[in-house]
């Protein structure tokens, strides 16, 4: 979820990826969809794309994850950095399964 910085007159300035301060308000999907077609600091831009690819490394992490259960590929066929990386996330991943932290779907998706 997205919040807003909002002007005197209820317009978004800025936004947000946490809640951290009492000023920011959630945002619908219509108004960030409003925001992101007008004009506004480069930097918003970038905060968002940063959400989408966390998001979207959590899509890759499963995507590999069926196409080596599936047999489509092997994890050797992947450097070696690699296959650290996706051993590392998927064990973080499965201790906070194992300790009772509820992955949301987007963290699944």
């Amino acid at each position: 979820m997205f919040y807003a910085e909002r002007d005197e007159d209820g317009r978004i300035v800025a936004i947000h990826k946490e809640s951290g301060r009492e000023d920011l308000t959630p945002v619908s999907e219509q108004e960030l969809q409003e925001f992101l077609t007008s004009d506004h600091e480069p930097g918003t831009y970038e905060a968002l794309l940063q959400e989408a690819d966390k998001k979207m490394i959590r899509v890759l992490d499963d995507l590999i994850e069926v196409l080596v259960r599936n047999n489509v590929i092997m994890l050797t066929d992947l450097p070696e950095e690699a296959r650290e990386k996706l051993g590392t996330r998927k064990n973080v991943r499965r201790r906070m399964q194992d300790v009772g932290t509820d992955l949301t779907v987007d963290d699944i998706l």
